[in-house]
């Protein structure tokens, strides 16, 4: 399949947005033939049906946009995993209906017709691979305003049985379930926060020993993977209010993130892909105690620590300190062309600043 064409404008370099419309949801990343492949839903700029597009990365860092294809019906939040025949979306219907279909081939087919007794409202199916076969997790509604994760095996992606609660609590959405560290950590969406929880799988039950909010509520649910080096990585979508008001580009990718696990608490790091790219930054931001400033303006409090990483791309301004990040709208229009500029701050306490350079 031929890489879309390019095309001129303000656009960010390292920011993904497609050439034209925005991101929705992200599917997934796959690793397919020693290249990166996300999978996202698209949002066409006349507010007409969403398609399905995918991008194509050698770093995560600068991607290539693909050709969006039709949806053989309307997806929600799903997940797309590496079939036998090629990529394959799961995606559950507003009814609860859970379907597959092959990525640009063939209608979708339900695999799960509806929810357990005692569950309503199945959404946001999450497919991870296991030892004996693969698990699916789905949101669920129980009585009242109880929720919980449900979840279902299968031995060829094709057969799910169910297979019990993971875990009850909220109405929870897009459940991500993944080992990290000696851990199991669950990223579950609760109304507008990406929250997570630390704790325990024995295959059929999560148990959480702590809870955390990721990406302050700037974030569409994160889409976590194994790079090439079998890293756990995250990628989500930026949503509206992680860009400048009227922005066209709300609704792009994040910068790739390194996710560890540091006692009770999730960590997202920048990804090494990202040192090639560091330079030094951009005139009038300094960091101060965890304080970022635009040209004496604060923008951003992140918590005081070590060292800072501030990337900045047109008005946007994401910052990592001791591998907690934060996203803010610089006061003033970025001068000259849309890029990025990353620099490092050697120390959080120290009133450090940056020269100007772009790329």
């Amino acid at each position: 399949m031929e890489p879309a064409p390019r095309v001129s404008g303000l656009r960010p370099r390292l920011h993904f947005t497609p050439r034209a419309g925005r991101v929705g949801d992200l599917f997934g990343v796959l690793t397919t033939a020693g290249q990166y492949h996300v999978y996202y839903e698209h949002h066409p700029d006349d507010g007409g049906v969403a398609g399905w597009g995918f991008a194509t990365s050698d770093d995560l860092v600068i991607w290539t946009e693909q050709q969006v294809v039709p949806p053989p019906a309307e997806p929600h939040c799903g997940a797309v995993v590496a079939g036998p025949g090629g990529p394959v979306l799961f995606f559950a219907r507003t009814d609860g209906v859970v379907l597959r279909a092959g990525w640009g081939t063939g209608p979708a087919e339900p695999i799960i017709a509806g929810p357990p007794d005692g569950m309503a409202g199945l959404c946001d199916p999450y497919v991870f691979p296991a030892a004996d076969g693969w698990r699916m997790l789905l949101g669920a509604r129980r009585s009242g305003e109880a929720g919980a994760v449900l979840q279902y095996r299968s031995d060829d992606l094709l057969t799910w049985t169910y297979d019990g609660i993971l875990i009850s609590g909220s109405p929870w959405g897009c459940p991500r379930l993944f080992a990290l560290d000696g851990a199991w950590v669950l990223m579950v969406t609760e109304g507008a926060e990406e929250t997570y929880a630390i704790g325990s799988y024995d295959g059929r039950g999560f148990t959480a020993q702590s809870w955390g909010v990721f990406g302050r509520g700037r974030l569409g649910p994160a889409a976590t993977f194994l790079d090439a080096a079998g890293r756990r990585c995250a990628l989500a979508q930026l949503g509206e209010d992680a860009a400048p008001p009227g922005s066209a580009w709300a609704g792009t990718f994040s910068l790739p993130w390194i996710l560890s696990v540091r006692g009770e608490r999730l960590i997202a790091s920048p990804h090494p892909h990202l040192d090639h790219y560091l330079i030094n930054g951009q005139t009038g931001l300094s960091a101060f105690g965890g304080e970022v400033r635009d040209q004496g303006e604060l923008i951003l409090r992140m918590p005081a620590g070590g060292e800072t990483l501030v990337l900045t791309d047109a008005d946007i301004v994401e910052v990592t300190v001791e591998g907690v990040s934060g996203l803010g709208a610089a006061r003033r229009p970025a001068p000259g062309p849309a890029g990025v500029r990353v620099g490092r701050f050697a120390g959080g306490a120290g009133g450090n600043s940056m020269g100007h350079a772009w790329t």
